[in-house]
């Protein structure tokens, strides 16, 4: 009987983990939709695989990345370098931004390369104003 109790214990202490509270947090990754904090409802990012795609809207809705392709609109091409986001704007210019992943994954907090402030992002979905990091 005392073996059955042991068991028992062993099993559910170990079915518990600190992950279970993170379970349903996003990756941190930056690929997704992503409004800008000030422009929300008019401007979001949608980053791909190897683009950051620019979407605007004057009303809160937002077409799809495949509507902007079909309309001949091109994005930007990004990569990782280290913990650095690089995103070529075109023409020899670029944007080289540290990102720091907040709120389970849903904001980042973009830093520049002199570790000043460049702006903060949050997922399409997410109510910004439950972020208290």
């Amino acid at each position: 009987m005392k073996n059955i109790l042991v068991i028992l214990f062993c099993c559910t202490l170990f079915q518990c983990s600190s992950n279970d509270v993170t379970a349903d947090s996003p990756e941190a990754t930056v690929i997704g939709r992503w409004n800008l904090d000030g422009f929300q409802g008019n401007v979001m990012y949608e980053f791909t695989e190897n683009k950051r795609y620019t979407l605007y809207s004057s009303d809160g809705i937002f077409e799809s990345v495949q509507d902007l392709i079909d309309s001949g609109r091109v994005g930007n091409d990004w990569w990782y370098e280290g913990n650095q986001i690089t995103v070529d704007l075109n023409f020899g210019n670029f944007s080289t931004l540290t990102p720091t992943f907040k709120c389970q994954n849903n904001v980042i907090v973009w830093t520049t390369v002199s570790d000043a402030f460049h702006g903060t992002y949050f997922r399409e979905g997410y109510d910004f104003n439950t972020c208290s990091e």
